[in-house]
């Protein structure tokens, strides 16, 4: 029982980040200065050992994507486990503002 339950507590924060990361990808795509910090972020990340190389050729991958809407956005809310679990440590801090990120949330899961 509280194997279930630990198990819907994880799917709905991966449901969350996936929707979190939806709405990053459509203020990306309309501001695309701030995929300047992201790239900085990334890099920054890697060479502070705070990520492995898979990872980062994952990230990489993802952003390869920009500035094509469909296949960034998909790439950045895929749900294969790889995806899932980037999504967990994302390089997008800082792009959603707290009501930003209330209001992405708030709107029903897509």
């Amino acid at each position: 029982m509280v194997y279930q339950r630990k198990r819907a507590q994880h799917q709905r924060i991966d449901e969350q980040s996936q929707q979190l990361h939806r709405c990053i990808a459509r203020k990306v795509l309309a501001q695309p200065e701030l995929m300047a910090q992201v790239t900085e972020r990334l890099t920054q990340r890697y060479q502070d050992k705070l990520m492995g190389y898979g990872s980062y050729l994952h990230w990489q991958a993802i952003l390869a994507e920009f500035p094509d809407r469909e296949k960034f956005t998909a790439a950045m809310t895929a749900s294969d486990s790889t995806t899932t679990r980037l999504r967990r440590a994302t390089i997008f801090t800082g792009i959603l503002n707290e009501k930003e990120r209330s209001d992405c949330l708030a709107v029903p899961f897509e």
